[in-house]
């Protein structure tokens, strides 16, 4: 096989009903996915129940198998780093107003 070709997975069915959902009632479900021949990964999939997130993700992703860390997942946080200076000068000055307001 040329190294710019791949081959399409068949198997895989998306849309609406299928492999997502627009519905008002719908949560986020986090699933860690096994994909053959590679690791985990983490997936938040929107569905109504956690049995449609599995079935979401096992038509996204045909032949994984499907892990439940945990029911209903939040809103993903955001790793952050440690502030830089100007955010440690900006919660400094805050600080001394809020002391001043005070006094």
């Amino acid at each position: 096989m040329n190294p710019l070709q791949w081959e399409e997975d068949r198997e895989v069915q998306l849309g609406e009903g299928v492999s997502r959902t627009s519905s008002e009632r719908a949560k986020l479900y986090e699933l860690r996915i096994w994909l053959p021949g590679q690791g985990a990964m983490r997936d938040l999939v929107r569905a109504e129940s956690l049995k449609q997130a599995i079935e979401f993700a096992q038509n996204r992703y045909p032949k994984c198998r499907v892990e439940v860390p945990g029911s209903v997942a939040g809103k993903p946080k955001l790793a952050r780093s440690s502030p830089g200076p100007k955010e440690t000068a900006r919660r400094r000055l805050k600080l001394v107003e809020k002391q001043s307001e005070q006094h």
